[in-house]
């Protein structure tokens, strides 16, 4: 197997896995330490090294509010059991790479994962990514580290004045993403990759950073394919402030000039020179939850516009997606949205102008019950009305695109299908988590993780399981065929039924944003 190969910057080591026909790569440099003067600044390239560097350790998580694996809430149960251990500093960008390639001229596909948590939180070595289970199927994984929150899109006017004119002004996590996608792009073949091969995935906020990297032009010609789990930012012209709005780089300065005055920070020069977890600690006295964050803003240049705009006028790479959601996710908490009533459904009305008329007789209901019900489906939940509309635009060009629903048994208490639940049988690796999963979970969990490697492969989630087995037929969405894959015990294929509420909201879309 590959355990010593040369990229650009120079030598390195990597140790066998888990699995003996996996090297692992830990703590990969793509980037010079982001600190001192690079502090809120682009990302620069990784210094060469002497010698060979062994690639034995993960590289620290990035600084976020709280220590992850000190609390004792949901998720620091179900995915950073072990993250107390490990150190968190600015020093974040760093790649693990997974590679079962026994030569550089294997060409294999190559899998590059992005992790969520908000833009402020999460590292690329939770619990729940296994890269070996999904790299011994023949691809190579790459697991991205990025900066968040303060440290990674912080706007300020101060930064705008010292950012060279034809430089980005913040989205620094974006860059880092970015500079990474560009490293693989550049030293992969030394690792049995096929540079040519390259499909980005991402859950969460991981999903909204596929968008952005695929909309961005820094990026043109190196991303082949696109997985987006649980997070498709999607408008239909109907919103106050649809859901992964990115800021316009005025809102966003102010936000970060609110930020200084709120924390006691004269000026950009004093937040330069102040230590790191001071920092954080001033973040999390100001608002210890995420309702004071630090997200993507609309530079001019890397971010060009809202991803809507870029996907109603067909301005983004033509590659073929995945596409889906949890569906207890959509149920409950975070991504359920308020409670609707008949006067709320008024107020919708109203946002369509002369069409309101059509939509009341459209919708048609008679109660606050009925209103609040709408709220569970495609035509008005969050995710579901996202991910399902931007399946039908895709499609409606001629764009190929897979759409999934997890709606999966998820054993130990009865959260049933949450906000991540799906990550554990994508990446295989059920037996990392406290849960008592048992055969049929396993079963499911080498059928998703095959369909996603074939996807890696071929560019289409069809095909054999890791046993050998042929896997239920996935079509891809068409807005003729309302193709899902719907994973419960098994993978079952299904046609969804029209839904005329969302095919209004998506015409009365494309109304407004096309040009």
């Amino acid at each position: 197997m590959l355990r010593k190969v040369k990229v650009k910057n120079g030598m390195l080591q990597g140790l066998v896995g888990k699995d003996p026909r996996i090297t692992v790569f830990r703590g990969v440099p793509y980037a010079k330490p982001p600190v001192g003067e690079l502090r809120w600044r682009a990302p620069e390239p990784a210094e060469d090294w002497e010698g060979v560097r062994k690639c034995y350790e993960y590289g620290d998580m990035p600084m976020m509010r709280i220590h992850p694996g000190i609390g004792d809430d949901f998720y620091t149960k179900e995915l950073h059991p072990t993250a107390a251990d490990y150190g968190m500093s600015e020093d974040c960008l760093y790649l693990n790479i997974f590679s079962p390639a026994a030569a550089e001229t294997d060409k294999l596909p190559v899998f590059c994962y992005i992790h969520g948590g908000g833009l402020q939180d999460g590292y690329n070595y939770e619990v729940e990514f296994d890269p070996e289970r999904v790299a011994r199927r023949g691809v190579i994984v790459v697991m991205i580290g990025y900066r968040l929150g303060l440290f990674g899109f912080l706007a300020h006017p101060e930064i705008t004045a010292r950012t060279p004119e034809d430089a980005v002004i913040s989205n620094f996590g974006f860059q880092d993403q970015s500079l990474a996608l560009h490293w693989v792009y550049e030293n992969i073949r030394a690792f049995g990759g096929d540079p040519e091969r390259i499909t980005v995935c991402g859950q969460s906020a991981g999903a909204g950073s596929v968008q952005a990297q695929l909309c961005s032009p820094y990026n043109e010609g190196i991303i082949a394919g696109a997985i987006l789990q649980s997070g498709v930012s999607m408008a239909f012209g109907d919103e106050e402030k649809p859901f992964g709005a990115a800021m316009p780089l005025k809102d966003a300065e102010a936000h970060g000039s609110r930020f200084f005055e709120m924390a006691g920070i004269r000026d950009l020069a004093e937040a330069q020179e102040m230590d790191a977890q001071e920092l954080m600690d001033r973040v999390r006295d100001i608002s210890p939850d995420w309702r004071f964050g630090f997200g993507q803003c609309i530079d001019g240049k890397f971010v060009r516009e809202s991803v809507w705009d870029s996907y109603y006028n067909d301005r983004l790479p033509d590659v073929p997606m995945i596409i889906g959601v949890c569906q207890g996710e959509t149920q409950g908490g975070m991504f359920a949205g308020q409670k609707l009533t008949l006067k709320g459904v008024e107020e919708w009305a109203q946002m369509y102008g002369d069409r309101a008329e059509e939509f009341r007789k459209l919708v048609d209901l008679h109660s606050n019950e009925e209103a609040d019900a709408l709220t569970k489906t495609d035509a008005k939940n969050m995710l579901l009305s996202n991910s399902r509309g931007f399946c039908e635009l895709r499609s409606s060009m001629g764009k190929r695109v897979y759409y999934y629903i997890f709606d999966h048994d998820i054993p130990g208490d009865d959260a049933g299908s949450f906000h991540g639940s799906d990550l554990w049988f994508m990446f295989d690796s059920l037996g990392n988590s406290w849960r008592p999963f048992e055969g049929k979970h396993y079963d499911l969990a080498r059928q998703v993780t095959s369909y996603w490697t074939n996807f890696v492969k071929n560019l289409d989630p069809n095909g054999l399981d890791y046993n050998g087995n042929p896997l239920p037929v996935w079509e891809p969405y068409h807005t003729e065929k309302k193709s899902v894959l719907r994973f419960v015990d098994v993978p079952v294929p299904e046609t969804l039924a029209d839904c005329p509420v969302l095919d209004f909201r998506l015409a009365f879309g494309k109304e407004k944003y096309r040009l």
